[in-house]
């Protein structure tokens, strides 16, 4: 994926706020652009598609890694909630994305995590990178669930993993 715009990228989660950002700013900069919600996407331009499904399906998540070579992975429970709800959006579909990913043969990764991985802070205060994870929530645990995933997928598959917290 060395020239950008032959690059075909997924954006899960398309639907909700940091999805509809991205979809602006990459419309028209790749190959293809693939937007993966439960929600309806709209405003389509040239060379974008969309998906609507739940990416706990393993055979919805083949569908939308299919032909890709980045996915930009947002789906998910965006805050805090009860484990039914997080435990299918966040873990089990994360889970059968990045398995969905590696099986077609996408090479790169980037993962949503969150600064509730390692807990509360004050704002002022600087964190480290090397920071212990101190999820403060659910939310925060499934995101370190999708941090390990992602550093399991790295070593083990040799796969590019971006977290940004």
């Amino acid at each position: 994926m060395s020239d950008p715009q032959s690059a075909r990228v997924l954006i899960t989660g398309a639907a909700g706020g940091i999805g509809r950002c991205l979809h602006r700013a990459f419309s028209r900069r790749y190959a293809l652009l693939r937007l993966a919600d439960r929600a309806p996407v709209t405003a389509l331009a040239a060379a974008e598609q969309t998906l609507l499904g739940d990416l706990s399906d393993p055979a919805i998540a083949a569908e939308a890694v299919r032909g890709i070579d980045c996915v930009v992975h947002l789906a998910g429970v965006p805050k805090e909630a009860a484990w039914d709800a997080i435990l299918p959006h966040n873990i089990i579909g994360t889970l059968v994305l990045f398995e969905a990913a590696r099986a077609a043969g996408v090479r790169r990764i980037v993962f949503a995590s969150s600064n509730h991985t390692i807990g509360y802070r004050a704002s002022d205060e600087v964190v480290g990178i090397d920071e212990p994870v101190r999820p403060d929530s659910r939310y925060g645990v499934s995101k370190v669930f999708g941090e390990a995933l992602g550093r399991m997928y790295v070593d083990k598959y040799a796969m590019t993993v971006a977290c940004l917290r």
